[in-house]
């Protein structure tokens, strides 16, 4: 499959240029040299081209909803789910959607690669060779105790800018929902930067708190919590809804996947993530296809269906 891998605008480039800063996404350049596929500014793209495309970060979100609306598929890069505690080392491809919203056993895994590879036993011997080991947490087993709070940890507004909502209004409603349901102490997460976020992880928080759950839309901190024993409840699109409750109204007694589910679907998660270097193997992209080539867009809104 032939994919247009869309950078920023020429504009840009220019001006970063200016600025002694890389003129191309270096994920973006990675990937097209991996695929095989054609490299374009945003300048050049055209929705009526149903070529699918290859996109890195929410600044292209207009181009992403062109694509929903007109049926093109897209893959989607950004931070990945686990690895990177210090520096950002692995970065998520997503299929049709920002997250990776699927689960597969870890057999099925394999099958679908060598599927992909239908008559090339060695060639798929060789992608299945590439597998790293899994990137493991200290997972631990929850222990319930009454007096533990709940831990909101909002989405951004640059997210909601994607989904059609406003992330501080959202945020506040889903306060007052929790208190309307729970009598547990709500506290929300302050917005920290990357650099606040190294030192002071939303792992190093749980560690630190008593902590009956985390609440989030569709942020990856959902598999942080999980595999810290703190269960977590999501309510958007979220790579870690497989391990979590998704229903706000059993927010005290919220569902906590088995330690086995948990390393299946982080061993899952792995091979949806890749480092730069990578991304520039010819194998990358298909095994993104066969693991989530038959995954459909998510098409909501926050103002549509999201409201708590």
């Amino acid at each position: 499959m032939s994919y247009r891998c869309v950078d920023w605008s020429k504009e840009k480039a220019v001006e970063r240029e200016k600025k002694g800063k890389n003129a191309k996404d270096p994920y973006i350049v990675s990937l097209s040299e991996g695929c095989g596929g054609e490299y374009i500014n945003e300048d050049d793209f055209d929705i009526e081209d149903k070529t699918p495309c290859v996109f890195r970060g929410l600044g292209k979100s207009h181009m992403i909803w062109e694509c929903i609306n007109n049926n093109v598929d897209y893959m989607y890069i950004d931070t990945g789910y686990m690895g990177n505690a210090i520096t950002k080392i692995y970065h998520r491809i997503a299929y049709n959607n920002l997250q990776t919203l699927n689960h597969l056993k870890p057999h099925e895994v394999k099958e679908r690669i060598y599927a992909k590879y239908d008559g090339q036993s060695k060639v798929a011997d060789k992608v299945w060779a590439t597998k790293r080991p899994l990137v493991r947490w200290n997972l631990k087993v929850r222990e319930p105790h009454e007096k533990k709070k709940i831990l909101v940890v909002p989405p951004s507004q640059k997210v909601f800018n994607h989904f059609g909502g406003n992330a501080p209004i959202y945020t506040k409603k889903l306060v007052k929902k929790i208190k309307e349901i729970s009598n547990r102490t709500v506290e929300i997460r302050k917005k920290l930067s990357r650099a606040e976020r190294v030192d002071f992880s939303l792992q190093d928080q749980l560690r630190k708190g008593k902590y009956h759950c985390i609440v989030t839309f569709n942020s990856i901190a959902s598999i942080e919590a999980i595999s810290m024993g703190v269960p977590a409840v999501v309510l958007g699109p979220n790579a870690g809804a497989y391990l979590s409750e998704k229903d706000l109204k059993n927010i005290d007694n919220p569902y906590y996947p088995d330690i086995v589910d948990v390393f299946d679907h982080l061993e899952y998660l792995k091979w949806c993530q890749f480092t730069g270097e990578e991304m520039r193997a010819e194998h990358t992209h298909k095994v993104i296809e066969a693991l989530q080539g038959d995954v459909k867009p998510v098409k909501f809104k926050i103002a549509e269906d999201f409201n708590v």
